[in-house]
C-alpha cells in the first residue's frame, strides 16, 4: 500500500495546490446524483476532497494508511471551519462497526494502491458492506489504454517553499506490463535560502485498469456496475485518452 511520508507528506498540499478539488468534488456528487447524507471517502489523504464535500452538504468521514496525511487533513478540515471524523485504517481491511454511508467515494486512483485483484477486490468489497441500501460507490482509476500510451518516464517539477526557499521532486516511473502497475521512484529537494537541504527518497506503486477489468472487480466484490465516466470531462464517454476513469456501482 502506498502512503507519502516525511517532506512528501509534508508538502503534499503544495505539490498539488492546482488540483481542482473542489469542481471534482462537485462533479462526483453529481455522478452520485442522490440527496446528500453520509459520505466515506476512502485514501483521503490530506482531506482536500473530504472538505469539499463537506462544504457541499455531507457529513464527511474519512479514512488513511497514513498517520502523516492524516494530520494534514485535520488541520485543513479546522482551517476550513468544517467537521470531517478521521480515521487511520487500512481500507483494504474497512472496519467502521456498524456505520453505513450513502456514498462511498476512492478518488484521486487510490483504488489501484493495493496492486493485486485479491487487495482490490478487499477494498471494494469492504464499501460494499458499508454502504445503505441504494448507497452509490465511485472509484477514480487510472485508464490503462492512456497510461500505456503516453505515461512519461521522468519528471521533474519545482514549488516555491512559502517561507523561502525551493522544493524539488524527480519523478522515475517505469511500468510492469505483465501486472500492469506502475511503479514510481521520488526523489525530494528541499533547498533553504541559507544553502542547507534536506533529502527524501520514497517509491510508490500503482496499478492501471482497463474497463473490463474494472468491471469484472467489481463484480467480484458484489457490487452491481451502474456507469462508468471520463471523469471531470465535459463528455462522459470513455476513450482512450481519457487517463482517469469513474467507476460507478451500488450494492448488488
Amino acid at each position: 500500500m502506498n502512503t507519502y511520508q516525511s517532506l512528501h507528506a509534508r508538502h503534499y498540499d503544495l505539490i498539488y495546490a492546482g488540483k481542482p478539488y473542489a469542481r471534482e468534488a462537485a462533479f462526483v456528487d453529481g455522478v452520485i446524483a442522490r440527496p446528500r447524507g453520509t459520505l466515506l471517502d476512502l485514501a483521503c489523504g490530506t482531506g482536500r476532497h473530504a472538505v469539499e464535500f463537506s462544504r457541499l452538504g455531507w457529513t464527511v468521514t474519512g479514512v488513511d494508511y497514513g498517520a502523516d496525511l492524516l494530520e494534514r487533513a485535520r488541520a485543513n478540515a479546522e482551517a476550513a471551519g468544517v467537521e470531517v471524523a478521521l480515521f487511520e485504517q487500512d481500507m483494504r481491511q474497512l472496519d467502521l462497526g456498524e456505520a453505513r454511508f450513502d456514498a462511498i467515494t476512492c478518488l484521486f486512483d487510490s483504488i489501484g494502491y493495493p496492486q493485486t485483484d485479491d487487495g482490490i477486490v478487499g477494498v471494494l468489497r469492504g464499501a460494499c458492506d458499508h454502504l445503505t441500501p441504494g448507497g452509490v460507490f465511485v472509484a477514480e482509476f487510472l485508464h490503462a489504454p492512456a497510461m500505456i500510451g503516453g505515461y512519461d518516464p521522468v519528471k521533474v517539477r519545482a514549488w516555491d517553499l512559502p517561507g523561502g526557499g525551493e522544493l524539488l521532486r524527480v519523478s522515475r516511473t517505469r511500468l510492469d506490463l505483465g501486472c500492469s502497475v506502475m511503479h514510481v521512484a521520488y526523489d525530494l529537494l528541499e533547498l533553504a535560502d541559507d544553502g542547507t537541504y534536506q533529502r527524501a527518497s520514497e517509491e510508490q506503486a500503482n496499478r492501471y485498469f482497463t474497463v473490463s477489468e474494472m468491471r469484472g472487480l467489481l463484480r467480484a466484490a458484489g457490487l452491481a456496475e451502474r456507469d462508468f465516466i471520463h471523469a471531470y470531462a465535459e463528455d462522459p464517454a470513455v476513450t482512450g485518452d481519457a487517463w482517469h476513469v469513474l467507476a460507478v456501482a451500488t450494492a448488488a
